[in-house]
């Protein structure tokens, strides 16, 4: 029995010792978003927490993260003088209730107000009913006297009139008054309504559901430690926006590379280290496979003696074109000498490009984009003009232009300024690095180029064939101080029978290029001051007894 006793004496010594040794302590960590990368479509969050820890088992708790995390996607890693084992994590859903907030009270006593307005308004309306029924019944009581007094004799012109000035008068004013009144209604009952939707806002978040990343850590010596979570959050991504400036000399181009950055995913980035990844995790990194195509006899299906609605013809889509302003926006050039702009860091991974953005942002979770300067580059050209006077008689300022950058340019938004002047807007498709691509910088009035029909008519042609003949003009001058290259196009017709035959005729200056489309290319050099003409024609032969359309 004395034995029993000892026992259970060491036993209860040692309880605490054995809990501590085989338990882990749990306490939430101080963290904040240190660095993000964003992706087209997503980011990745990188959460830092300072500790100092003693040897033992611990379970940090990353608490109040947001509930858009993926679960699969969060990682931990640690760098500090402690020396550790980091057992593994796990990610829990947790709601947190939230006492209703000041806002919510305050919009509750905002809407309380305006519903006394209202009450106020349909008291005013209902004294304007009983005026109008008031005014009823007199204009049914002098409606009776006057029939009364016509039919005696009286005369009744002076009472007549104020009966009816009284009345028009007390209607009209009724009428106004009501009016106005349903207007000061309408007004009052929006604004209820929004502040409702704001109140019912402020008390659906009163329950919030976040998750917590608990991360169990065996630390074998004490030290330092700063631990980071990094995680994958969708509602989030960049696009690319660029301006491109044409140098005065017109022989390369100043491109900037903005990146418009947006977010939303339930809490904002505060003095972040931001990098932009070129990288599509959302394309996958698993190409698909191809499966049996296999061919086989048609076998038409049982006619089903029903009736049958015609399907309607699609419409053709045309292709988008890149538009230019009419007018030109004087941008303000208050200063002499530019700033310069801090720019991107880039690396260079084996299937996509980040770029470090060199100084630390704030992005609000609001949903909106936020710009950032990634890159500016100074990228060589060479200019043309291009003409297509069947269309338009204008004439565009065409660059061929190369991608001397050591990055690809991203498909997106190209704001076009010829020196300080904004040309317009276009859309920039992918350009790998190194590749040439070109861009319009607007018109020039400073070439012109005309194009008139000389000729079209109908004649005999040989072995019982209609021959048509048309004639064309087409004049382009240069009035800048230096030659230029102007680009006209015009085109042939196709046939669309082997019976019919189209053939080029009378052409003044031979096309530089005739495309298997019927597109016509000729390529001009012309001097200062130089006017030049291109005459050509055109000979469309079918049989007589056809008539052809198109032309």
């Amino acid at each position: 029995m004395c034995f029993l006793r000892k026992l259970l004496l060491l036993t209860l010594v040692m309880m605490p010792t054995l809990a501590t040794a085989s338990g882990f302590s749990r306490f939430a960590a101080t963290s904040r978003i240190s660095a993000v990368t964003v992706y087209p479509d997503r980011a990745m969050t990188t959460r830092s927490a300072n500790l100092a820890l003693k040897p033992g088992s611990y379970v940090i708790a990353f608490e109040g993260l947001p509930a858009l995390i993926q679960d699969d996607s969060v990682r931990v890693a640690g760098k500090g003088s402690a020396a550790l084992t980091i057992l593994g994590s796990e990610v829990k859903r947790s709601y947190v209730e939230q006492v209703p907030e000041k806002r919510a009270k305050e919009l509750e006593e905002e809407i309380l107000v305006l519903e006394r307005k209202v009450g106020g308004v349909e008291a005013k309306k209902s004294a304007l009913s009983a005026q109008r029924v008031f005014i009823d019944s007199i204009k049914v009581a002098w409606g009776d006297r006057i029939s009364k007094e016509l039919a005696a004799g009286k005369p009744t012109s002076i009472e007549l009139n104020e009966a009816l000035t009284f009345v028009g008068s007390g209607v009209a004013r009724i009428e106004e008054q009501t009016r106005d009144l349903d207007f000061e209604k309408k007004q009052l009952k929006d604004r209820i309504d929004a502040l409702r939707r704001q109140r019912e806002q402020a008390i659906g978040s009163l329950r919030r559901e976040t998750k917590t990343v608990e991360v169990s850590l065996d630390v074998t010596r004490a030290g330092n430690l700063t631990l980071d979570l990094n995680c994958i959050l969708p509602q989030a991504g960049w696009e690319p926006s660029y301006d491109v400036r044409l140098a005065a000399d017109g022989k390369s181009a100043e491109l900037t590379f903005r990146a418009l950055v947006r977010q939303q995913t339930g809490e904002d980035w505060q003095g972040v280290d931001l990098s932009l990844s070129t990288s599509r995790p959302a394309v996958g990194g698993t190409p698909p496979e191809l499966y049996p195509w296999r061919v086989a006899f048609y076998r038409p299906p049982p006619v089903q003696m029903s009736e049958m609605a015609a399907a309607p013809m699609s419409a053709y889509k045309k292709s988008a074109r890149a538009s230019f302003r009419d007018d030109v926006e004087e941008l303000p050039a208050d200063v002499a000498i530019p700033a310069a702009y801090a720019t991107a860091k880039m690396s260079e991974e084996q299937t996509s490009v980040s770029f470090l953005i060199p100084r630390t942002v704030d992005i609000p979770s609001d949903g909106t984009q936020h710009g950032c300067i990634v890159a500016i580059e100074s990228l060589p050209l060479t200019l043309e003009f291009l003409s297509i006077p069947k269309l338009v008689a204008e004439v565009y300022l065409k660059s061929e232009i190369v991608n001397r950058a050591a990055f690809p340019l991203l498909a997106g938004r190209v704001n076009i300024f010829t020196g300080g002047n904004f040309s317009g807007s276009s859309h920039l498709k992918k350009v790998a690095a190194g590749e040439k691509f070109d861009l319009y910088f607007g018109t020039d009035d400073q070439v012109t180029v005309k194009r008139e029909e000389l000729k079209s008519h109908k004649e005999a042609g040989l072995f019982g064939k209609n021959r048509m003949r048309y004639g064309y003009r087409i004049e382009v001058q240069n009035f800048h101080k230096e030659s230029q290259t102007i680009i006209v196009n015009d085109q042939l017709p196709l046939a669309g029978n082997d019976e019919i035959a189209v053939s080029l005729d009378e052409a003044s200056q031979k096309p530089d290029e005739i495309k298997p489309d019927g597109a016509l290319i000729w390529k001009l050099h012309v001097k200062p001051g130089e006017k030049r003409e291109i005459r050509f024609g055109i000979i469309i032969e079918y049989p007589k007894d056809r008539e052809i359309i198109g032309l």
